[in-house]
Order: structure tokens, then sequence, then C-alpha cells
């Protein structure tokens, strides 16, 4: 396997990511990684590291990167917005279709939290994805909008600045409206103990999917938001990476 560290060119900036490539030299099938609200490429206890790393050992390219503001890639997280992380979705997806060991015919996205949003929100320009793993994802952006209603200044989160800009477009972002349309696979993997995204968030997307073939969501227990413990976290990946071999390539194709 291979690694190699890049930058992405997006909205004027660059992104900083990692293309993880397979033994071989022929076209593999490939996954696009998006990380969480304030995350990163590797992402909590190196979630997409080691996510990664084992597509790469089963014979899938995967790439994952920093949206611009997070991680180390340019820009400032108070700049962040969910329609600017889907523009920087598209771009990295664009770069992955271009390399070549890539088969553009066999895509699939991974998507953890806010990131399974963004997926979601990307399907209508992201071209034929055949397969989709969203890990815990957010459905209902609203739920970062304060009581109040569009703050007048930046919100302190954990260290990290959220601008004005992320309020004011949360009402017009819909999700379940924007996948009803998608005819790929889908699973959805969501903790039973999750309470920062309720799995009924998760939930919300098997009927949005309604035209997904198939659809699958379960419920890993006791596992947390962000799947801490190793049994939850090696159940999380074994169950992605076998849906990926089920909907990108056979079992002729990869090892």
């Amino acid at each position: 396997m291979d690694e190699r560290l890049l930058w992405i060119p997006s909205r004027g900036k660059r992104m900083a990511a990692v293309l993880h490539l397979p033994d071989g030299r022929g076209r593999a099938p490939a996954v696009l990684m998006l990380h969480g609200f304030t995350g990163n490429k590797s992402e909590t206890h190196r979630l997409f590291v080691h996510a990664a790393r084992r597509l790469a050992a089963a014979g899938f390219v995967a790439l994952r990167f920093d949206f611009l503001g997070s991680g180390d890639s340019e820009g400032e997280f108070e700049q962040m917005t969910i329609r600017g992380e889907v523009e920087d979705a598209l771009n990295a997806l664009r770069f992955l279709c271009e390399q070549r060991r890539v088969d553009p015919a066999r895509l699939g996205m991974l998507g953890f939290s806010l990131g399974g949003c963004v997926a979601a929100l990307s399907l209508p320009r992201a071209g034929d994805i055949k397969a989709l793993v969203l890990w815990a994802p957010v459905s209902n952006p609203m739920r970062w909008m304060p009581a109040t209603g569009v703050p007048e200044h930046p919100v302190n989160i954990g260290g990290n600045r959220v601008g004005v800009g992320f309020y004011r477009e949360l009402p017009e972002l819909k999700p379940l409206e924007t996948v009803r349309a998608y005819k790929g696979a889908v699973l959805v993997l969501h903790g039973a103990a999750d309470t920062a995204v309720s799995p009924q968030e998760g939930r919300a997307y098997e009927s949005a999917f309604a035209h997904a073939r198939p659809f699958e969501f379960r419920l890993l227990p006791e596992a947390d938001h962000l799947f801490s413990t190793p049994e939850a976290e090696q159940s999380l990946l074994q169950q992605t990476l076998d849906w990926f071999r089920q909907t990108l390539a056979s079992a002729s194709t990869l090892p």
C-alpha cells in the first residue's frame, strides 16, 4: 500500500489530504471520506486513518482530506459553512476521479456526522456515486440554530469560532429532500448510545432514500457518537468494508 500527502485546490485555497492506494497497478474502486463538524482528516482516535488503511488493504483507493478551515487546510474555521463544505467535497471528488488508479465507475462516499449531511447534500452534483456509508449522520442542520435565531456575532464552540454565515444558511439546507432521487446503495451506521446526534436523525434517512437499492439502517449496541470503544470501532470498520465490497466490487476483483 502507498500513502501520499498532498494538496487539493478548492475555492481558491488548498485542502490538505492523504491519498491511500492499494497494491497493484490497475484501476480500483474508490471511496471519498468526509469528516465531521470541527473534525479533521484523521478524526477522533484516528478513526479515518484506520478506515482508510483497511480500505486500501482490501483493494480500494481512499481519499481523506480536511475541509477548508479545518485540520491542516488553508482558510479559517470562522468562514466555514455547510454549503462551502459541499463545494470542497465536490472538488475532492473531482480530484479523486482524476487519479489514474481510480475506476470512476466504482465510486463511494463515506460521511461521518456532519460529513454525512455534506455527502447527502452533494449527491445531486456528484455524478454516479454507487454506494454510500453514513456514520451517525446529521439529517437536521437546524440542530445548531440557537433558540434566539441567527446570532449577530461568531459563536465559540469548543474553541472554534463558528461564523454568522454558518447559521444564516441552516434553514435552507434540506438533506432529507436532497437524497430522494438517489438510486445507489446506502448503509447508515449509528451508535445506540449516541447522545450527540440522536439515532433518530440517522433513521430519518430511511424514508428519505426512497429509491436507494439497497438501504440499511443499523444500530451498533452501546456505541456512542465517536464509536470510542475498541469493540464499536471494529464493528463499524468491518461493516463499512463489507458494504463497500458488496456494492462497489465483486469478490473476484478485490482481495
